[in-house]
């Protein structure tokens, strides 16, 4: 078997696409197929579909690959449906799920999603409960996807409203918490919806420490990669009460998760972390389609580090349960992420998060990838 792979470039995560690559390699030798290699293309950022499709067609033409893995959110894979249909080529996607997608892939395609829209909805409605007004945080970069969005959908559901957004700059030397704090005395907020990520997570959680305990009085309702493992272990805890949703946490207890990170340490010399996990599950998926064929793809089940994962047969994306967590100190007085609760996700939950925004037909925000910055 001959995989291609679009790896991504990241300024905050220069090992992303060595990551995916080691999670997918991780996963192929536990499950002792050594019958395979790998040809790769370098596609940026991800945000011109013209490169996209042209390293894409290479991989076909000239690497004859049997199946394609590209990281790609739903926006910039668009363009690559129909290469994938013309060339009868199986196309794996991977992201963290922070786009609703506007058009369903066809025969050919498959994502696999962290959820990320899915986790900021559900903390949305944390936000919300019981009709608080909501205090909306996010950062210039983070507020042009789809999590804002799906996290007024969230609070809205349960009875809450927003009552002020805060939107930071993404320059290091011009980020400032003052707007936040004057939201915080003037718009009567009981609770802050935090959408951050990489280092603007950072930038806001150090901030938060900085400044008087006003700052985080509130309780927070955090979006999944404003919790990142890597990332938290680097930031002092500000103090104050940080509740989060996430795909994926070190701390889950299942045999899928020692097989992960046991390979990933035997593999890579690193601790596993989720970009890992999204090559490991591409294993999974290319190791069903060589063993089974494209149509055992549909509606395929298999064990992952978070649980049970399902591609369903109609969305063709993949749903998987979803942990409510905390993010709280360590004994260095650093960042830690701890799981709480197990949230099973139903096919008709998957369906109304996926489908939330096709008929829509409007796409917005930055083209590059999520966490490609």
């Amino acid at each position: 078997m001959r995989i291609g792979l679009l790896l991504p470039r990241s300024t905050d995560y220069p090992a992303l696409g060595f990551d995916l690559l080691d999670g997918i390699k991780g996963f192929m030798n536990q499950s002792g197929f050594t019958d395979i290699s790998y040809v790769s293309e370098n596609i940026g950022y991800g945000d011109d579909p013209t490169n996209n499709y042209a390293k894409a067609e290479k991989l076909i033409l000239e690497g004859g690959v049997d199946l394609l893995l590209a990281y790609c959110d739903a926006n910039n894979a668009l363009p690559l449906y129909d290469l994938a249909n013309l060339t009868r080529r199986p196309f794996v996607f991977v992201d963290p799920g922070m786009r609703l997608p506007q058009q369903l892939p066809g025969e050919y395609v498959f994502h696999i999603s962290l959820q990320g829209t899915h986790a900021c909805r559900l903390a949305g409605a944390m936000a919300g409960d019981n009709g608080r007004k909501v205090l909306m945080a996010t950062s210039f970069y983070d507020g042009g996807y789809d999590g804002p969005f799906v996290y007024s959908l969230g609070l809205d559901a349960a009875g809450g409203a927003i009552c002020g957004n805060y939107v930071s700059g993404y320059k290091v030397k011009e980020f400032s918490i003052a707007p936040y704090i004057s939201l915080l005395e003037s718009s009567g907020a009981q609770s802050v919806a935090a959408c951050f990520s990489s280092y603007l997570a950072a930038l806001f959680l150090q901030s938060l420490k900085e400044t008087d305990k006003r700052a985080t009085e509130l309780p927070f309702y955090c979006a999944p990669f404003m919790a990142e493992e890597q990332l938290l272990a680097q930031i002092d805890h500000p103090g104050g009460t940080f509740h989060t949703v996430v795909p994926w946490a070190s701390d889950i207890d299942n045999q899928a998760q020692h097989s992960f990170r046991n390979s990933i340490t035997a593999i890579s010399g690193r601790n596993a972390n989720l970009f890992h996990l999204l090559g490991w599950e591409a294993g999974a998926v290319a190791l069903q389609f060589v063993s089974h064929g494209l149509k055992s793809l549909n509606d395929f089940s298999y064990e992952s580090p978070r649980g049970k994962v399902t591609i369903d047969a109609e969305t063709h994306y993949t749903y998987a349960p979803l942990y409510r967590g905390m993010i709280v100190s360590s004994t260095d007085n650093k960042c830690r992420l701890v799981t709480e609760e197990k949230i099973e996700i139903t096919a008709e939950e998957h369906k109304k998060i996926i489908e939330g925004k096709i008929a829509d037909g409007i796409v917005t925000g930055w083209r590059n990838n999520y966490l490609c910055i």
